[in-house]
């Protein structure tokens, strides 16, 4: 896991550095003391979790975590803060934060929280996700065509999240392609890349494959969540809508060493069943 540690206090950020390093599957890709070295440092690094301080100078813990989440980069965030009042606590996990750490840490939680973290990123613990899905949120109703529209932008990122694919460059284009196709209510087919993308037909292969890359990634988690969940109806529609249940059945095959290939994605039917799910 690659982890990013925004925080004022030398001492609290050595003890972080200390725990995560223990695991030599972990990498601290940086550390800073400014909120907007982070915000910076979040557009062009690779980053699973971030540790962010609530009461940065300049810019807080809770606006830092809005602005990166609202440039389409999805970490997971766990802030650190001493004691708060409960709205602020609230209002930080309804602006993304995964976990809350009190400060002064205490090592034994901390280890606990990184470990259910990194279980949230591999996604076969990350079932509890499905609760994004169906909480409904108050829509006020002079803009309940935006709030529709960006409830199922929200919704989305949750499937996206749940299949594991957010991270990394193709995470991301999936993300700007779901969103246009719910901006302008479009299928996948009807979409014009070398227009929107400003690329000619090699760009718009390299895009795809990316894109595939990604969501052949998702199929592999999924597959890895039909065997630990076999009869879980959610991951079973997933299964079915997104990738189509027989290449999911033939990537549960190929995992446990039945078949000598995997299953096949298609970009269009992940993209379509996608808009479909989030409705």
């Amino acid at each position: 896991m690659n982890f990013y540690i925004v925080n004022d206090s030398d001492d609290s950020t050595e003890l972080l550095k200390d725990i995560i390093e223990n695991d030599f599957n972990n990498s601290i890709v940086g550390t800073t003391n400014n909120s907007q070295q982070a915000y910076d440092d979040a557009m062009r690094l690779s980053i699973d979790i971030m540790f962010v301080n609530f009461a940065m100078p300049r810019i807080d813990g809770i606006e830092l975590v809005r602005r990166i989440q609202d440039s389409r980069h999805y970490p997971h965030f766990i802030m650190m803060a001493p004691a708060v009042d409960p709205a602020t606590r609230t209002r930080a996990y309804k602006n993304g934060i995964d976990f809350f750490l009190e400060k002064p840490l205490n090592i034994a939680e901390v280890k606990t929280v990184i470990k259910l973290a990194s279980q949230n990123i591999d996604m076969s613990k990350r079932l509890l996700q499905i609760l994004d899905l169906v909480s409904g949120a108050a829509t006020n109703s002079n803009t309940v065509s935006i709030s529709y529209k960006e409830k199922q932008k929200e919704n989305a990122k949750s499937i996206l999240r749940f299949l594991g694919i957010t991270a990394g460059n193709g995470g991301q284009e999936i993300i700007s392609i779901v969103n246009m196709m719910i901006e302008r209510e479009l299928d996948f087919e009807e979409i014009n890349f070398e227009e929107s993308y400003h690329c000619d037909k090699h760009g718009k292969k390299i895009i795809f494959q990316r894109v595939r890359r990604d969501i052949r990634a998702g199929l592999t988690n999924l597959a890895h969540m039909c065997i630990d969940y076999p009869e879980n109806d959610i991951i079973l529609e997933y299964a079915n809508n997104l990738y189509e249940y027989k290449n999911v059945h033939n990537e549960i095959a190929y995992l446990q060493g039945q078949r000598q290939t995997g299953g096949q994605v298609s970009i269009k039917h992940f993209f379509n069943g996608l808009i479909q799910e989030s409705n």
